[in-house]
């Protein structure tokens, strides 16, 4: 006779939930917590479920987004080894085909630097502009973008929108020489002199004693008794 099945009914019956003790009980769970898993089982099954197919897609895209960050910068890469209309047609491929990666932003601003390389001053400012409000304030090219649309400024004559942007670029840390540097020299063409010195003297004040032979701040100290030469 063929021995007993281990699926047999009666086996089956004697190990059910209704029949033994489950595993919520081995788990040693609080009563409450068992009758509320069995009774909504189901649902729990379904919320698991949810939750994996959200954590597989948050993994795909995660790798999804690391491989085109690498594509991007590959490209970038490529664009800023050649010149001339090459270089342009590469840089707008970066900005066409990777938007929204930290290349393509580079890309847009590479393109900028290049339109104030060909003199074209405006419309440099315009895209700094357009490309600075594609990023926060805390965001490391922030102050790269400012002081670019600064210098467009400054060379479209446009002195007022620059002296702005220099003074934003003064409380950056890193960025406080240009800054310094910048809005003194628009004073200086505008002939405000005084205007100029107070500016630079504010600027010594970043140099501690012990750079006293620091080459900027050499140089500073000869602006500042230049200045005063003529005041």
């Amino acid at each position: 006779m063929a021995g007993q099945s281990a699926f047999d009914k009666q086996q089956l019956q004697e190990i059910s939930p209704e029949g033994s003790v489950g595993l919520l009980e081995h788990l040693n769970l609080p009563p409450a917590v068992i009758r509320y898993v069995k009774k909504n089982k189901k649902n729990l099954q379904i919320g698991a479920a949810f939750a994996a197919v959200v954590v597989l897609s948050l993994t795909m895209y995660s790798s999804y987004r690391t491989n085109r960050i690498e594509k991007a910068s590959a490209a970038l890469a490529i664009a800023m080894q050649v010149t001339g209309e090459e270089r342009h047609k590469g840089l707008v491929a970066v900005t066409a085909d990777f938007s929204g990666t930290p290349s393509a932003i580079w890309a847009d601003a590479e393109m900028a630097n290049d339109l104030i390389a060909a003199g074209k001053f405006k419309e440099a400012a315009e895209r700094f502009v357009v490309v600075r409000k594609k990023i926060g304030d805390s965001d490391p090219l922030h102050a790269l973008l400012s002081f670019g649309l600064a210098q467009a400024h400054e060379a479209s004559g446009e002195l007022e929108a620059a002296a702005l942007e220099y003074k934003a670029l003064q409380k950056i840390a890193g960025y406080e020489g240009e800054g310094f540097s910048g809005l003194a020299r628009i004073y200086e063409s505008q002939g405000k002199g005084k205007e100029a010195l107070a500016v630079y003297e504010e600027y010594l004040a970043f140099f501690p004693g012990q750079e006293q032979n620091n080459p900027a701040k050499i140089a500073l100290d000869e602006k500042v008794a230049r200045l005063k030469a003529t005041l």
